[in-house]
């Protein structure tokens, strides 16, 4: 008996659960300009702000997902334009190195046509010597493509310098510049003999020293310099470099002179080898005359 009275509804609950209700009608009835409501129109105008408040709840629910949506495909559309563009800079790229082969590989054959007599291999430098100078460096062919100690290396119809040490797959080189080089030139013009020597202090200026020209050789600026014949490494009339200046030498038995070298040695990307040697030449030479 107990346990059921406990469960009915107290009788004050129900009066004030009524009065609330009699005010909310009140309220909206007049909101509604006093009309009178029926039980209806009013759970209506109740339950309609909510349901307008639901509405808006959805509605701001459902822009936000569709927000994210279009976030998410904006993402994923600039990801792949991202892609697009690595693909499209690696292509680029890649055509740039070979347009920039190509047009080593026309400087290259140039020099073919300058010295037609020599054969010819082209080289990549793949390394050099600290400074800011080409006097020692590594090319990326050696004895598997032919490549042997002192054969002579050009650049731009100039000298560049000579194959100083060989292994399988690369090679070294010593350019004209470096202090322990040592050159037989001549005179182009005259073929007066004389002897070019490297030295990187004086390349400071763009310069090489020349010494041991005749007293009376007849010498102007702008002169060119070549490979003598009586050169036992290098090969006969590559281009070494240009008169400046020219001077008397102490002693006054001979003159002195610097050169503007033919090839700068401050930006060599590719370089040809002559596969001739000096050594072999001299030996065809005296094989003919004996014939």
């Amino acid at each position: 008996m107990n346990k059921n009275k406990r469960k009915q509804m107290k009788p004050r609950y129900v009066l004030w659960l009524i009065i609330v209700l009699c005010l909310l009608f009140i309220g909206v009835s007049l909101k509604n300009n006093g009309e009178k409501l029926s039980i209806q129109n009013g759970i209506g105008s109740l339950v309609l702000p909510m349901e307008k408040g639901l509405n808006s709840v959805g509605q701001w629910i459902g822009e936000r997902r569709e927000h994210s949506r279009s976030v998410n495909d904006l993402l994923a559309e600039n990801e792949q334009l991202k892609q697009q563009i690595d693909q499209l800079n690696t292509k680029i790229s890649s055509m740039e190195n070979n347009l920039s082969e190509l047009e080593a590989l026309r400087d290259l054959l140039k020099m073919k046509e300058v010295y037609p007599d020599y054969d010819m291999v082209g080289a990549r430098i793949i390394s050099k010597d600290a400074g800011n100078w080409y006097h020692n460096f590594i090319i990326d062919k050696g004895s598997n493509d032919g490549i042997k100690k002192d054969m002579n290396v050009i650049y731009d119809n100039g000298l560049v310098g000579i194959v100083s040490d060989v292994s399988a797959n690369n090679a070294t080189v010593r350019a004209i510049i470096d202090d322990t080089s040592s050159v037989s030139g001549m005179l182009s013009k005259s073929t007066e003999l004389c002897i070019v020597n490297g030295d990187l202090k004086l390349y400071q200026d763009g310069l090489l020293g020349v010494e041991m020209i005749s007293k009376d050789a007849q010498i102007a600026a702008g002169d060119e310099v070549v490979t003598s014949y009586i050169s036992d490494k290098y090969l006969p009339g590559l281009v070494i470099g240009y008169i400046t200046d020219v001077s008397m030498d102490s002693s006054n038995l001979s003159q002195n002179a610097h050169i503007t070298p033919k090839v700068s040695f401050d930006n060599i990307t590719n370089v040809m080898v002559i596969t001739q040697l000096k050594a072999d030449l001299v030996a065809s030479e005296a094989e003919e005359e004996e014939s």
